[in-house]
């Protein structure tokens, strides 16, 4: 079916361009048209004819939408290089809203969009805060919150933390150093807690970078360098007078794989193709000469990925199947126990144990794979004191020494006391589609009416998030 274009509707029949949607209404879905005045009354009615044919095709081809013109209304007028982001953001709905968010957010900090970027992170992380903040409401959330894939994605620990981290990063860009020390707290946070479990944190950078925007505000950081020198050999505190953060993320983050007879099992595999191991910044002053500055690992990934507390894990999800195992185990044998016992007491015993056998079985065990994908393997750092401004290149090396990559943007701001360049090795610009996403699972889910009403209000909130300027 030939698609009307635009010019020749109504703008008050498109969804999502207009800036005026109340935030509590779903977006209006293009039932009906208007002619454009300046048409002949016979080419009017034949659009608007071809125009509620279209409408109709499209509610029996995605049921309550998003429809394209919705898509096309909300990503259009987006830079190109994002507009892949922002379709999937606003075609995933809620249950992979913080993935998406998150990777727009990245991308958008990639591409100098920082308006976007703010708001994405601060999108998800409200999102995040409904079920891990350290609060009543959040635990009760949590309690009844489970990670099988057809659930809303929050994350792993090592995801949320580097969520609230480059939130914090945005916030020393402004020169916000109280709300970057209280971003990079909150990350310290997520890297301590799970859906059933506490641990205690050992992610340095977010210690370091703790005492880093305390510094800039004035205040002490001994406290929160000292934390994050006991976790990471190697690091350092800054000198007292300070005043520039070089910060250069390495290579590709950890991969999320299913594992296990039931496919039970959420492991995580070090990603391959990256040689670099540090870069070197080179700030140039306006007058004198450059200085080489090495970067120094603040913290890995991988291993926040790979281990809770410090201790090393064979899956996330590992403990659940064994739960379940366990569980399929104590049924069986309170069944049995009972049937030989027999009488009363063998009747409940064996009936206690049908229905530990009968919840066991009824679980679902699937690994959830959705996954952040554009995340660095590691973070490296450097600080030093420089007066006046300066330009700087970051370049990367190897165990084998000097690396030759392509080049990466840099986000170089001072406000403030202090200032910051941030760089990565590897392009966050990897593409719209939700990592690790089922397409069946999402489809099913996509179907159920409560959910087909959630995502449209979603949609409403997020055009209201991302109002053009």
């Amino acid at each position: 079916m030939n698609i009307v274009p635009f010019a020749l509707v109504s703008a008050t029949a498109l969804a999502v361009a207009g800036a005026a949607l109340a935030q509590d209404a779903p977006p209006a879905v293009a039932t009906s048209v208007s002619a454009d005045p300046a048409m002949d009354p016979a080419t009017a009615k034949a659009a608007l004819k071809a125009r509620e044919q279209q409408v109709k095709a499209w509610k029996a081809q995605y049921g309550d939408g998003p429809y394209p013109d919705e898509i096309d209304g909300f990503t259009q007028t987006r830079s190109e290089a994002l507009r892949p982001y922002f379709k999937a953001l606003y075609t995933g709905g809620e249950r992979n809203a913080v993935l998406n968010l998150s990777r727009l957010g990245l991308a958008a900090m990639e591409v100098g969009s920082y308006t976007d970027a703010e708001r994405a992170f601060d999108a998800a992380l409200l999102r995040i805060e409904s079920v891990y903040a350290k609060n009543k409401s959040a635990e009760a959330a949590r309690s009844v919150f489970h990670k099988e894939s057809n659930k809303d994605w929050k994350g792993e620990p090592y995801e949320r933390a580097m969520a609230y981290y480059y939130r914090g990063l945005l916030y020393l860009r402004k020169g916000d150093y109280n709300n970057a020390r209280a971003s990079f707290k909150g990350a310290e946070y997520q890297d301590t807690v799970s859906e059933d479990e506490e641990f205690q944190s050992d992610f340095a950078l977010m210690d370091y970078l703790m005492g880093w925007a305390s510094q800039c505000a004035g205040d002490n950081g001994s406290e929160a360098y000292d934390t994050a020198i006991k976790a990471e050999k190697g690091l350092t505190a800054p000198g007292a007078a300070d005043n520039v953060l070089m910060i250069a993320e390495l290579g590709h983050g950890p991969l999320k794989e299913k594992d296990g007879k039931q496919k039970e099992k959420l492991v995580f595999r070090p990603a391959e193709g990256f040689p670099e191991t540090g870069a070197v910044f080179v700030l140039a002053p306006a007058t004198g000469a450059s200085t080489h500055y090495d970067s120094h690992l603040a913290s890995s990934v991988y291993y926040q990925a790979t281990t809770r507390g410090g201790r090393a894990m064979d899956g996330i999800l590992n403990g659940k199947a064994n739960w379940k195992t366990g569980t399929a185990t104590a049924g069986n044998a309170l069944l049995t126990a009972g049937l030989v016992q027999g009488g009363d007491a063998g009747m409940y015993m064996a009936l206690a144990g049908a229905l530990f056998s009968l919840g066991s079985s009824a679980m679902k065990t699937d690994a959830d794979i959705r996954q952040w994908d554009t995340l660095p393997d590691g973070v490296s750092l450097s600080t030093t004191k420089l007066a006046g401004p300066f330009t700087s290149t970051i370049s990367y090396v190897s165990e084998n020494g000097a690396l030759t990559l392509p080049p990466t943007p840099v986000m170089q701001a001072t406000a403030g006391k202090c200032t910051i360049v941030w760089t990565r090795s590897r392009t966050a610009l990897t593409g719209g589609d939700t990592p690790g996403d089922d397409a069946k699972v999402r489809a099913a889910v996509a179907k159920k009416k409560d959910v087909v009403q959630k995502d449209k209000l979603f949609r409403t909130g997020i055009v209201s998030t991302f109002l053009p300027e």
